[in-house]
């Protein structure tokens, strides 16, 4: 199963909100995520300031990818609370869910217990609460 989380990406005083993964072997030194082209144009506009970066993806291959100049803000939404803003740098695709890597992850305070039946808590929650991924 994939952990879903329900994130919320603001640039300035504009937001927008979506599915993002977090189980998806995305891994960095800094806070990154992918967001799909559409939830960028809605965010940025057409035409973001953008530079292509070399990225080595979890099977070895290199690919280009397309990233925002400037970081955004991300945080993750849950019925009972908001952890964020976490400034991370965004990569586009033409995929429909954001991508949370690990590193964004940890910021976020994010843990996850179970990764195959989505079930993951806060930090400072870690053995008093448990939480299920949001399922769409």
């Amino acid at each position: 199963m994939v952990l879903r989380l329900r994130i919320r990406v603001c640039y300035g005083d504009k937001c927008v909100e979506g599915l993002g993964i977090a189980n998806s072997g995305f891994a960095g030194r800094e806070p990154e995520v992918v967001l799909p082209q559409e939830l960028v144009r809605e965010l940025l506009g057409e035409g973001p300031n953008v530079v292509l970066i070399e990225r080595v993806l979890a099977d070895g291959s290199r690919v280009f990818l397309p990233r925002l100049t400037d970081p955004l803000d991300i945080y993750v939404i849950t019925e009972d609370r908001v952890e964020g803003p976490v400034k991370a740098y965004a990569y586009i695709t033409r995929g429909r869910f954001i991508l949370l890597n690990d590193a964004l992850l940890s910021k976020l305070r994010i843990v996850i217990l179970d990764p195959f039946e989505g079930v993951w808590c806060f930090k400072d929650e870690l053995g008093r609460m448990e939480r299920r991924g949001t399922a769409s």
